[in-house]
C-alpha cells in the first residue's frame, strides 16, 4: 500500500514540489493458496483431462512449491497417468496446474474419482477451498449376449408348421443388432427348406430383446430319411456369442412309401394255408390309401389260384400301416411242377414304392405219385491237385417237382477249416434231374501227411427220400496222386503211386516226395527235395532204375512191406536184384543215395561214401556203413553191423532187440546210442556219456554182468554189452546181452550217447 503527500498553496511561501510525493508500505504476511478442478469430470476414454488450477493470493514475486495429496477411488498410475505429490508456481504467477490423463481401457467398471487436497508446506498457507475432487467416468459398454433356441424341435415336411429360431439378447436393447450364424445339418437351403432373408445374419430391431429366423420346409414326395437343420451363432460385432453349440430343428419325412411280403413263402397246392401278401405302409397313415400292384409268376389266376379283391390293388385302412391280399390256391389232381405267384407294387397317387417292393410265393404240387430216392457218392482228392471235393447226388428216379437236400459236413481225421471247408448248405436239384453236384473247398498245405478223411451227409430231403446206405459221403484227402501213365508231379502234391503193369515212369517235384512204382520197369526221379522211393516187393515190381543227383536232397530207399530179403548196394551203378524174382535196381549216379529201410527178412543193406542210415528191421541183417559217418539201426534180430570209415553210430532203439555183433567198433570216434524208451532203467540226461556215472560199469567177465549195480555193462573178457535192468538186483531182470564188439576194445562211458 503507498502514501502520497502533494503540496498545496497557502500564505506566504510558493509551491517548489509540483508532485505528490508517495511512500509504499510493503506487504510482508504470507500467501495463501486454494484449489479447484475444472472440468469437474471427464471420460475414461476421452481426450478431456482433468485439470486442477492451485491460485495463490499475496506476493507472487517468487516461486514457490506448494504440497498436496492424491486421494479418490481411482488409482494413480494404474487408471490415470501417474502425478507428483507438489505443484511449483513459477515466479510472477498466480496460477499452477497439475493435469490428470485417464488411461483408456475395455473394462467395464464405475465411475471413479480423483481428490486433490492441499497439505502445508513453507511459504504460503492453505486457504478456502483446500480440495477438489474431478470424476473419470467409464464409457467401457457390457456387450449383450445372444442365446438361440428352436420351436418346434421338429415338424413334418409336408405339414404347415415351420421351425422357428428364436435368437435374444441379453442387457443394453437400444440400438438395433445384426447378429451371425451358420447354417449346418443334412437338409439342404432352397432344396429341403426355404428360410426368412437371404443371407445367414438376423436383427434385433431398436428395443427388441428377440429376433427368429424362419424356416419353411419344402414338400415333396421323396420317401428320404429324417433331415436336420443346424443354427450355429457365429462372432461378429456389438454382442457375444451366449449358445456355443449347434442348435438342430429336425424336419420328418411324411412320405408315404409302401414295401411287400409274403408269409408263409410257399403252401402245398391243396393243402388249407394260404399265401399272404402284406402291404407295409411308412409315415403318415391317417387316410385310407389305395395301392396299385401287378401279378406275374408261373401260376395263373383263377387256374391255379384264386385272390382276394378283382382289381390289381389294396386299399389300407385309415389308420393302418399294413394291408393284405391272400392267394388261395385250387386244389387239382395234375402232376406238374411247383408254381409262382409273383405280386409287385406298381406307381400310383399318395404313395411311393419302397423296397422290396416284390414278393414271389409258391404253389408247391403235392400230387406226384413219383418217389425220388437220393444217394451220395465217396470220391477221394488229391490235395494240392484238387482244388474243390466235388460229390455227386443222385435221384435214382428223377421227379417232375423240385428237390431239395441239406446237406453238412463233418471230420473224422480231417481237420475243419485246415484240411477243408467246413459247409452248411441246401442242394436244389431241378425236375426231371438225375444228378446235382455238391462243391467242398479242399485247403492244401505243403506237408506230407496220412490220407485225411471227412463226411458230407444228407439230411430233409422235401419231394424225396435219402438211401439210408448211402446217406453219408466219404471224401479221402491224398497227399498221393496216384497215375497208370507217365507223370510229374505237380506242385503242392507230394506223393507219386504209378498204377498198372505198364513200364511207365514217375518224377516228383521240388518238395519231399514219396514215390512208388508199379509192376512195370519204372524209371523212377525223386527231383530235388528229401524223397523216398516205396517198394513193397513182396510182389513183382520189375525192373526199375533210380534217377538221382548229388544235390537233390537226402533220399531213402523204403521197403516197408517186403516180406523177404532185401539186397541193396548203395555204392554201385550196375543192376542189382534187390529181391530175389521180384525187384532189380539201377543207380544211374554212384553215391546219390544216403538212406534204406528193410522191413522183416534177413536184408544186406551196403552204404556208400555219403552219410548213411541203415535200417534192417525184422530178421538177421548185415548192415555195412561204408565210409562216411554212418547210422546203423540193427532193429529186432541179431544182426551184423560194420560201420567202416568214419564216426559211426551204432542204434538200438528197437522193442525185440536180439544181439547185433559189431565188426569194427572205435572207441572215441564211434557211439554206441541207446534209446531210453527201450533201456527204461536209465535216468541219465540225454547226450553223450551217462551223466550219471553208476550206470556204467566194466567187469572183467559175462558172468559178472549179473551182479553189477551199472544198468548198462560191458564185459572186457567177451566183448559183450547187457542191458542190467534191475541194477544192483540178482539177474539182469528184464534186461540181456544186446550187443559184441568183436574186437574186445576197450570202452568208456564216452562212447555212449543217450536218445528218447
Amino acid at each position: 500500500e503507498t502514501v502520497a503527500l502533494t503540496l498545496a498553496t497557502g500564505t506566504g511561501y510558493t509551491v517548489g514540489t509540483t508532485t505528490a510525493v508517495t511512500g509504499t508500505i510493503t506487504n510482508d504476511d504470507l500467501p495463501s493458496i486454494t484449489l479447484a478442478v475444472s472440468p469437474s469430470s471427464v471420460t475414461e476414454d476421452g481426450t478431456t483431462n482433468l485439470v486442477y488450477t492451485f491460485t495463490r493470493s499475496g506476493v507472487t514475486t517468487n516461486a514457490l512449491t506448494v504440497n498436496y495429496t492424491v486421494g479418490g477411488t481411482a488409482t494413480n498410475g494404474t487408471d490415470y497417468t501417474s502425478i507428483p505429490t507438489s505443484v511449483t508456481f513459477a515466479a510472477n504467477s498466480e496460477t499452477a496446474t497439475v493435469i490428470v490423463d485417464p488411461t483408456a481401457d475395455t473394462t467395464v467398471e464405475p465411475d471413479e474419482t480423483v481428490a486433490l487436497t492441499l497439505a502445508t508446506g513453507t511459504g504460503y498457507t492453505v486457504g478456502t477451498p483446500d480440495a477438489a475432487t474431478g470424476t473419470i467416468t467409464n464409457d467401457d459398454v457390457i456387450l449383450p449376449s445372444i442365446t438361440l433356441a428352436v420351436s418346434p424341435s421338429s415338424v413334418t415336411e409336408d405339414g404347415t408348421a415351420n421351425l422357428v429360431y428364436t435368437f435374444t439378447r441379453s442387457g443394453v436393447t437400444t440400438n438395433a443388432l445384426t447378429v451371425n450364424y451358420t447354417l449346418g445339418g443334412t437338409a439342404t437351403l432352397n432344396t429341403d427348406y426355404t428360410r426368412t432373408g437371404t443371407t445367414n445374419t438376423v436383427t434385433f430391431a431398436a428395443g427388441s430383446s428377440t429376433a427368429t429366423v424362419t424356416v419353411d420346409p419344402t414338400a415333396d414326395t421323396t420317401v428320404e430319411s429324417n433331415e436336420t437343420v443346424a443354427l450355429t451363432l457365429a462372432t461378429g460385432t456389438g454382442y457375444t456369442v451366449g449358445t456355443t453349440t449347434a442348435v438342430t430343428g429336425t424336419i420328418t419325412n411324411d412320405d408315404t412309401s409302401v414295401t411287400l411280403a409274403v408269409s408263409p413263402s410257399s403252401v402245398t397246392e391243396d393243402g388249407t394255408a394260404n399265401l399272404v401278401y402284406t402291404f407295409t405302409r411308412s409315415g403318415v397313415t391317417t387316410n385310407a390309401l389305395t395301392v396299385n400292384y401287378t401279378l406275374g409268376g408261373t401260376a395263373t389266376l383263377n387256374t391255379d389260384y384264386t385272390r382276394t379283391g378283382t382289381t390289381n390293388t389294396v386299399t389300407f385302412a385309415a389308420n393302418s400301416s399294413t394291408a393284405t391280399v391272400t392267394v388261395d390256391p385250387t386244389a387239382d389232381t395234375t402232376v406238374e411242377p411247383n408254381e409262382t405267384v409273383i405280386l409287385t407294387v406298381a406307381a400310383g397317387t399318395g404313395y411311393t414304392v419302397g423296397t422290396p417292393n416284390a414278393a414271389t410265393g409258391t404253389i408247391t404240387d403235392d400230387d406226384s405219385t413219383v418217389t425220388s430216392q437220393l444217394s451220395i457218392n465217396d470220391i477221394t482228392v488229391v490235395e494240392g491237385q484238387n482244388n474243390n471235393a466235388i460229390l455227386t447226388v443222385t435221384v435214382n428216379n428223377p421227379n417232375p417237382q423240385q428237390i431239395t437236400v441239406n446237406y453238412t459236413t463233418a471230420p473224422i481225421d480231417a481237420t475243419a477249416n485246415v484240411d477243408y471247408t467246413s459247409q452248411t448248405g441246401t442242394l436244389t436239384i431241378a425236375p426231371n434231374t438225375s444228378t446235382a453236384s455238391i462243391s467242398i473247398p479242399i485247403l492244401n498245405d505243403n506237408l506230407n501227411e496220412p490220407d485225411e478223411v471227412f463226411t458230407v451227409t444228407l439230411s430233409n430231403p422235401v419231394n424225396a427220400t435219402i438211401n439210408p446206405d448211402e446217406a453219408i459221403g466219404q471224401v479221402i484227402i491224398t497227399d498221393t496222386l496216384q497215375s497208370a501213365i507217365t507223370r510229374t508231379l505237380p506242385n503242392n502234391v507230394e506223393n507219386l503211386r504209378l498204377i498198372g503193369t505198364n513200364n511207365i515212369n514217375g518224377t516228383g517235384n521240388a518238395g519231399d516226395n514219396k514215390i512208388t512204382g508199379n509192376s512195370g520197369n519204372n524209371i523212377l526221379a525223386g527231383a530235388n527235395g528229401n524223397d523216398i522211393y516205396c517198394f513193397n516187393a513182396s510182389t513183382l515190381l520189375g525192373s526199375d532204375t533210380i534217377q538221382e543227383t548229388t544235390t537233390g536232397g537226402i533220399d531213402t530207399l523204403d521197403f516197408t512191406g517186403t516180406n523177404t530179403a532185401v539186397r541193396v548196394n548203395l555204392g554201385i551203378t550196375n543192376v542189382q536184384t534187390a529181391v530175389t524174382n521180384n525187384l532189380k535196381l539201377t543207380f544211374s549216379a554212384n553215391n546219390t543215395i544216403e538212406n534204406i529201410i528193410g522191413d522183416s527178412g534177413n536184408d544186406r543193406l551196403t552204404g556208400n561214401s555219403l552219410n548213411n542210415t541203415l535200417t534192417g528191421g525184422g530178421g538177421n541183417d548185415q548192415l555195412t556203413g561204408q565210409d562216411g559217418n554212418d547210422s546203423l539201426i540193427g532193429g529186432s534180430g541179431d544182426d551184423l553191423l560194420t560201420g567202416g570209415n568214419g564216426s559211426d553210430n551204432f542204434i538200438f532203439n528197437s522193442s525185440n532187440l536180439g544181439i547185433d555183433a559189431i565188426s569194427d567198433f572205435t572207441p572215441g570216434s564211434d557211439k554206441i546210442v541207446l534209446s531210453k524208451a527201450i533201456f527204461t532203467a536209465l535216468q541219465s540226461s540225454i547226450g553223450n556219456g551217462f551223466s550219471q556215472p553208476a550206470e556204467f560199469a566194466s567187469v572183467a567177465d559175462d558172468d559178472l554182468a549179473a551182479t553189477s549195480s551199472a544198468f548198462i555193462v560191458y564185459s572186457t573178457g567177451s566183448g559183450s554189452i547187457y542191458y542190467n535192468q534191475n541194477g544192483s538186483a540178482a539177474g539182469l531182470g528184464s534186461g540181456a546181452e544186446f550187443a559184441n564188439l568183436l574186437t574186445v576194445p576197450t570202452l568208456m562211458a564216452a562212447d555212449f550217447a543217450l536218445i528218447n
